[in-house]
């Protein structure tokens, strides 16, 4: 009940839904609580952690999946192929981790212990990785382990951590809704926020909106590359699907993302859409009907452990418009890193 009610309210936000002006009152509560939170940080009232090494914070200013795990992930592969020894922090959604605790994430973790994003960006880049819901000691946890450069994925509106370079992430089809802030809309700041920050990437568009960030927008397009089975490790071309009837699951931000892309490679879908960070049980992904089960990497994590046959995930990767993590370094070195 509680994840249809979050989908109908998802989909008011982006339709336009009139009787969401009810929520005005908590909407301008929201944006007070906001401005005080972050007004508190700026004038150093609340206290922010600055860490030995730059920080680059990858997050959003709406609420749901926008794309930028598959950043986070093409950021580290650039950077460690330029040099440096990256690392990532995250805040470990879903994890049964106490307020104080910080966690190493290791490539044979489980969702429980760590979150399912944080496992899935282990297996797929291998970097050091800590989860904490104070990421100063996953900061500091990263800087013991000789990172030279700290990656947080989301965190935007953590302010407790102090950040060298902020990438704001859309998605390019639903983009920002109905422009309003919780809960009457799905900002989580204002648009006005870009402004502050110094990359914006669409994912799956152009940036076309006269608000700027400080100094370029880039387009993000995810890739999808073959087909890996879920409990071995064999893959198949993408391609070979072709014309194949399928159940395809997705827990995350944007479903039909995920169907559209599979449908576009020519598959027949019957799509089975799950909320973001859905904790599944093997009834939710057993079909009685013999045909091919096909899911996200970020699913794959939740679901190796049921030993499901002739089960399938899509990594996918970020290829941008432009050089991105070179501009990054080229900040990070005007603002006076790696010059020494």
């Amino acid at each position: 009940m509680a994840s249809s009610s979050s989908s109908f309210i998802i989909r008011s936000w982006y339709q336009g839904a009139f009787w969401l002006y009810l929520l005005l009152p908590l909407n301008l509560l929201y944006g007070l609580i906001t401005f005080l939170r972050k007004f508190l940080y700026q004038r150093k009232i609340l206290k922010s952690y600055r860490a030995k090494v730059p920080v680059v914070v990858v997050g959003n200013i709406t609420v749901g999946g926008t794309g930028k795990s598959p950043l986070v992930a093409y950021l580290v592969e650039s950077l460690t192929e330029m040099g440096f020894k990256p690392g990532v922090v995250s805040r470990g959604y879903g994890a049964s981790i106490s307020k104080d605790d910080v966690r190493e994430v290791l490539a044979s973790s489980t969702v429980s212990e760590v979150g399912d994003e944080p496992l899935m960006l282990k297996r797929r880049v291998g970097c050091p990785l800590f989860v904490s819901p104070v990421r100063s000691l996953a900061v500091q946890a990263l800087e013991a382990q000789g990172c030279d450069i700290v990656i947080t994925d989301d965190g935007l509106q953590h302010f407790a951590l102090e950040r060298d370079i902020e990438i704001c992430v859309f998605d390019g089809e639903r983009k920002w809704g109905n422009g309003h802030l919780l809960p009457m809309g799905p900002m989580r700041e204002p648009l006005s926020r870009i402004e502050s920050t110094d990359f914006i990437v669409m994912n799956g568009a152009e940036w076309s909106v006269p608000i700027q960030p400080k100094r370029a927008s880039f387009r993000m397009d995810l890739e999808a590359t073959d087909l890996q089975a879920l409990n071995s490790e064999k893959a198949v071309p993408l391609g070979d699907f072709n014309g194949m009837k399928v159940d395809a699951i997705a827990g995350i931000g944007n479903p039909e993302r995920f169907f559209s892309t599979l449908v576009a490679h020519g598959l027949l879908v019957e799509s089975h859409a799950f909320s973001d960070h859905h904790a599944y049980s093997i009834s939710d992904v057993s079909f009685s009907n013999g045909r091919p089960l096909v899911m996200t990497e970020k699913d794959a994590v939740k679901c190796m452990g049921f030993n499901l046959k002739d089960a399938w995930y899509l990594p996918v990767s970020a290829q941008l418009s432009g050089d991105l993590s070179a501009q990054v370094i080229t900040l990070l070195k005007s603002k006076g890193w790696f010059n020494g």
